[in-house]
């Protein structure tokens, strides 16, 4: 019995698990369309929410006075990743906010948060901000 609830535990954790490193995978993938200037591909890839409130001309010009200016990646690592049910001005359903510590060639310390849905099926971006 006492080795059977070890394994569901261990199991339910993996599962967990998965589930968060697909969406940190997702988000850094994602990441990496703006990291090469690739800013049309990322807005088409963002959730309906997204799109909505940010037109893709507005995107890549707020990329371009942004992100340009801090160069090339050095380094991102995650920081931490929040489960949410809703989020403010958003339906309710299934929503992430992962914050990665980022190094740039002409700003050593940033945080990136990215703000994603899973209400298409699939996760996508709906939010993106650096400080």
């Amino acid at each position: 019995m006492r080795k059977t609830l070890l394994l569901i535990t261990f199991l339910s954790c993996f599962c967990v698990n998965a589930e968060e490193l697909e969406v940190i995978n997702r988000a850094k993938s994602w990441l990496v369309l703006i990291d090469n200037g690739q800013y049309q591909q990322s807005w088409q890839q963002t959730d309906s929410l997204f799109k909505r409130a940010m037109p893709q001309s507005n995107w890549s010009n707020v990329l371009k006075q942004v992100r340009v200016p801090l160069g090339k990646v050095i380094l991102r690592k995650n920081l931490s990743l929040m489960k949410y049910d809703s989020l403010p001005g958003t339906p309710d359903g299934e929503y992430v906010i992962i914050q990665f510590q980022s190094q740039f060639i002409n700003k050593e310390h940033t945080i990136e948060t990215i703000s994603l849905s899973k209400n298409s099926g699939q996760w996508q971006p709906i939010g993106y901000f650096i400080n």
